[in-house]
């Protein structure tokens, strides 16, 4: 029985497109968040940040007034490198003993010594601070500590107290004391200062003694030494005869160098010649060595003119002719003189070899000799220079340090303070902590930072489904509107009308009163359609039941099923809303109560419960036994009745498939209401006889997931959805379309309607 519906939207920031499947649609991408997406989400969570902000401001506050005052004594010193102490070049070798070349180093090393437990202790010590209050450090009712033990508490309760900051950049340093007394804070920092100059003093005086001390003993090591080098380089010289080496040292150099290049020339023309020797005795007389001499080249034209002339005598004379004689020996004469020239060159190549390996061989060994004379002369020369650079540098030690011991000895007699107390310490007249005012700007913003991230963490984290653009996106079905703030229908369904009233004036048209809707018949937000047409709520259900009737090509459906995923989602009160909108449009409307499990809309229009469904399914009536009008014109309701053990064996029963076809062809709309879709299958048996699924989903309390389980269980067995509507929508609204549907809009619009009509 489904039909193919259009699906339109009444509210929705993004725009859909229909599908083939019938229930379902396409999102197109969604609209960039805005500003006022933020504002809607603070404004939604004001309670929060308020409550985070005021909360630790009230933190803050009392923080303040209950911690004891801390103040915080300053003075500035001035500590300067000893000047008087000689300073030496970057590769000086006394670079140990220098004072103060290092900024950094010096003042680290300067922070250390005011931080230091002996100078602590000795502040201690004259400032009597034991005995101060502020520095008990036991009490009379713990066992007594032990002098050393009390003594170190003394001292790291002090040094905690205290805090020494250097300047960057500058020789000044500033110290401070925090106490709880201002009077003691002053004078322990004026003391430090005083104390750090005598100490400075005395360290100055006994390190010059140490440093002379030293001087001397290193003066007489290197005396001795000076001495023992000299003499290793003058026995070295007349040992090896150095002297007379260095007057030959350019004579061996040049001579191993010749050496050198003869060498390497008479490899070379040995290689050559013995590449010729070579290639004639492999070759023989075809060489080109040989075949190219210009006697050979001579001898072998002869040949060659010979050899034609007696092969042309022997055509005419025979041998034995006597000019053919003389032409044959001619002829062998040349053949011998070639013979013996090839011979000759060959004997020339082979002895110009032979000298050229001899030539070679002779270089060589002059050359090694030659090498091991440079080698020897290299070896001598770099002991003498080891030698000779170590007298050179005991003797600059020497001198460097016998200029030192002047110096100290100099610098001794004229000790100085290298500190000095620029500003000493005033008494503090303002506490250094808690500052109030900064502890309550710093609480202020804290509060605020902790209070915006807190909501955004709490909207992040909520997983209910809170717009109709979220409502699309998540379960790909259109919303069909949405319905104010609902939740007073549990006050309705007890028949507490006062309490509904009460809570309904946000949303009653401008003129109206409590008591209008209290002196009801008890039906409260279930019937405010019928009670209160101008209200927000029958604007919002009209905008529902409009969308209903557009929603299909062939007409408006004609069986509706109301149901929503969990319990206490106001499907029951949009299912009695939507029944009375559409009989008060001139429809013959008629209401089921099937939901056998927790029935309640015989409450709500005063009817008692039975007989009703559950009785004419079982058979002991007919349906027209159970049918009932109501005070709400064409409109007829069908109860529940009595609970049975097997609702959803009911509801799958032929009875109720025949009961619907008689329904179907008595009234023009049949709207059913049913149990919660998730955890009882009878809103999805009931789906297949529908022509239309309605689901209901509670703002800030449908889970995503259950929506889109929901749409998913019913869209297995391809039933009709129609669409979603968003209940109980309160006044903070996330989405900036839903603004519309605040009260201050129909309140306004009223309140025109009303003062144009007084005025006619």
């Amino acid at each position: 029985m489904s039909k193919n519906y259009h699906l339109p939207m009444m509210i929705s920031s993004s725009r859909a497109m229909p599908s083939q499947a019938p229930g379902t649609y396409e999102l197109l991408p969604e609209e960039p968040i805005h500003l006022q997406d933020y504002l809607h989400i603070l404004k939604k969570r004001k309670r929060l940040v308020i409550g985070i902000f005021l909360g630790t401001i009230l933190l803050t506050v009392a923080v303040v007034l209950l911690v004891t005052p801390i103040y915080l004594a300053t003075a500035l010193l001035q500590i300067t490198p000893d000047n008087n102490v000689a300073q030496f070049g970057e590769h000086d070798p006394l670079a140990a003993l220098k004072v103060g070349q290092d900024l950094s180093r010096f003042q680290e090393t300067q922070v250390k010594i005011l931080t230091s437990r002996s100078l602590a202790w000795r502040l201690i010590e004259s400032l009597n601070l034991e005995n101060h209050p502020e520095f008990k450090v036991q009490s009379e009712a713990e066992p007594p500590l032990s002098p050393q033990q009390v003594k170190n508490d003394l001292l790291n309760l002090f040094q905690q107290k205290l805090d020494i900051r250097p300047i960057k950049d500058s020789y000044l340093v500033e110290a401070s004391f925090k106490s709880s007394d201002q009077s003691l804070a002053q004078r322990v920092i004026n003391a430090l200062a005083r104390e750090y100059v005598q100490l400075a003093i005395d360290k100055r005086t006994e390190s010059f003694s140490l440093v002379k001390e030293w001087l001397e003993k290193q003066l007489h090591s290197l005396a001795a030494r000076v001495q023992d080098s000299q003499q290793k380089l003058y026995e070295f010289g007349q040992k090896s005869d150095f002297f007379a080496l260095e007057d030959k040292d350019n004579v061996i150099i040049q001579k191993y160098l010749e050496l050198n290049g003869l060498l390497t020339k008479a490899q070379s023309e040995r290689m050559a010649k013995e590449a010729q020797y070579r290639q004639i005795e492999e070759k023989g007389p075809e060489v080109p060595l040989i075949t190219n001499n210009p006697l050979i080249l001579a001898l072998r034209q002869e040949l060659v003119s010979q050899t034609a002339k007696t092969a042309s005598l022997k055509r005419i004379y025979l041998p034995g002719h006597p000019e053919m004689q003389a032409e044959t020996a001619k002829l062998h004469e040349l053949q011998g003189r070639l013979n013996n020239e090839v011979k000759r060159i060959q004997e020339a190549v082979k002895a110009d070899y032979e000298a050229a390996k001899r030539t070679e061989a002779l270089l060589s060994e002059a050359f090694k000799e030659q090498k091991d004379r440079m080698a020897n002369l290299q070896k001598d020369l770099v002991e003498y220079k080891i030698l000779k650079r170590d007298a050179q540098t005991t003797e600059q030690l020497y001198q460097a340090l016998l200029a030192r011991m002047k110096e100290t000895t100099v610098a001794s007699t004229m000790v100085a303070s290298n500190v000095a107390v620029i500003d000493p310490a005033d008494v503090p007249v303002e506490p250094y902590f808690p500052r109030k005012g900064l502890f309550l700007g710093l609480s202020g913003i804290i509060g605020l930072c902790l209070g915006l991230g807190a909501a955004f963490l709490a909207e992040y984290l909520d997983d209910s489904l809170k717009t109709t653009e979220e409502v699309e996106r998540v379960c790909r079905l259109p919303s069909l509107g949405l319905v104010p703030q609902l939740s007073e229908e549990t006050g309705a369904r007890n028949g507490r009308s006062h309490l509904y009233a009460h809570k309904l004036q946000t949303y009653l048209p401008f003129g109206r009163n409590q008591s209008q809707v209290a002196e009801g018949n008890g039906d409260g937000v279930d019937l405010a359609v019928l009670n209160e047409p101008t209200s927000i709520i029958s604007e919002a259900i009209r905008q529902v039941r409009t969308s209903i009737m557009l929603s299909a090509v062939n007409g408006p459906p004609q069986s509706i099923i109301v149901t929503s995923p969990n319990p206490q989602e106001g499907k029951s009160t949009i299912a009695s809303n939507l029944a009375v909108s559409l009989a008060l449009d001139g429809r013959k409307v008629v209401l089921l109560d099937c939901d056998l499990r927790k029935p309640r809309l015989h409450r709500v229009f005063e009817m008692p419960p039975q007989p009703g469904m559950s009785t004419f399914l079982t058979g002991n009536n007919e349906w027209e036994e159970i049918i009932r009008p109501t005070k709400a014109p064409n409109l007829w309701f069908v109860p529940a009745g009595p609970v049975p053990p097997n609702p959803f064996e009911l509801l799958n029963s032929e009875a109720f498939k025949a009961l619907m076809d008689e329904l179907r062809r008595e009234f023009q709309h049949v709207i059913v209401d049913t149990p919660p879709a998730l955890g009882f299958a009878d809103a999805r048996v009931i789906s297949k006889l529908m022509d239309g699924v309605l689901l209901i989903m509670k703002q800030n309390s449908t889970p995503r997931e259950a929506g889109r389980l929901t749409c998913q269980l019913f869209s297995q067995i391809q039933a009709p959805l129609l669409g979603i509507i968003l209940n109980q929508v309160n006044g903070h609204f996330s989405s900036r379309y839903e603004l519309y549907y605040h009260p201050k809009y129909y309140r306004d619009y009223y309140r025109g309607g009303q003062r144009h009509a007084a005025e006619g």
